[in-house]
């Protein structure tokens, strides 16, 4: 079912130029978005990709600021919100899964109980519900036996079933938008694809709208329907897969096709 509303934009980056310490790492950057669009924000490390998507979850680091601009999620913008806002807005309407979900959660505690708080700061809800209702969303995510993986600690779990954790707790409250921060770079090709995949379905079930950072130009171009390649903070070039992958003549964007690894080389070939 479409939660698509007004003129069909969800999300729209307007003119938005970002600082830390009034140096400038994201300059006149814009997008427009449908909902269950995919969107992937290509480059390399440096580039600003990591900084816009903070930028929209309201995330910055205390020195980052957005100095002009506007980002506007459903006719609101989101540069107004204050931290009560912001607390009921992530997880419900924007939520984000970083690189190694894993590495975000205390290795002294078990998932279950990372899980449970998170689901407790969104919902007035039983310690128990919320341990069903975490358990559920692990296996809805392929993870065997989500009651084990909630009973264990990070470093018990493979990288691939970490980052499967994080997408569980991201999608709990079937967000509209889901912002992935590189969530494939630290695994292995085949786990890679499983979890690219995973993803895609996402879309397909819950009509989510996804926005990925990668360095990989050959995940983008077999998720995304749109590609934004970023250099040096700014949009180096744009289009929809099969412009960026075969229309492209822009020497920065060619070389990314180019270096993308032959083992990933089926990538580009879906």
């Amino acid at each position: 079912m479409s939660r698509e509303r007004g003129d069909g934009k969800m999300l729209k980056i307007d003119h938005m130029t970002v600082a830390y310490k009034n140096v400038p790492t994201v300059l006149d950057f814009s997008m427009d978005m449908k909902p269950g669009q995919i969107i992937a924000l290509v480059g390399e490390s440096g580039s600003g990709k990591t900084t816009v998507i903070r930028a929209v979850m309201g995330l910055l680091p205390a020195a980052g600021k957005v100095t002009e601009g506007d980002i506007v999620f459903d006719g609101k913008s989101l540069l107004s919100y204050g931290p009560e806002q912001w607390r009921t807005f992530r997880g419900r309407e924007i939520s984000m899964i970083f690189q190694d979900s894993g590495a975000m959660m205390n290795p002294t505690r078990r998932v279950g109980s990372v899980f449970v708080e998170y689901l407790r700061t969104h919902e007035k809800i039983s310690k128990k519900e919320a341990w069903k209702k975490g358990a559920a969303m692990l296996e809805r995510m392929r993870l065997p036996d989500g009651d084990h993986v909630m009973r264990s600690y990070p470093f018990q779990l493979s990288g691939g079933m970490r980052q499967r954790v994080g997408i569980a707790m991201g999608m709990t409250y079937q967000p509209r938008l889901l912002l992935a921060d590189e969530p494939t770079s630290a695994l292995d090709v085949t786990t890679q694809a499983q979890i690219v995949r995973q993803m895609m379905e996402l879309r397909e079930d819950y009509h989510t709208g996804i926005i990925i950072v990668t360095h990989n130009i050959g995940v983008a171009a077999y998720m995304a329907d749109h590609i934004i390649v970023m250099r040096n903070g700014r949009i180096e070039d744009q289009g929809d897969r099969e412009q960026i992958l075969h229309g492209s003549r822009n020497e920065y964007t060619r070389k990314l096709i180019a270096s993308v690894p032959s083992v990933g080389g089926e990538w580009l070939e879906h």
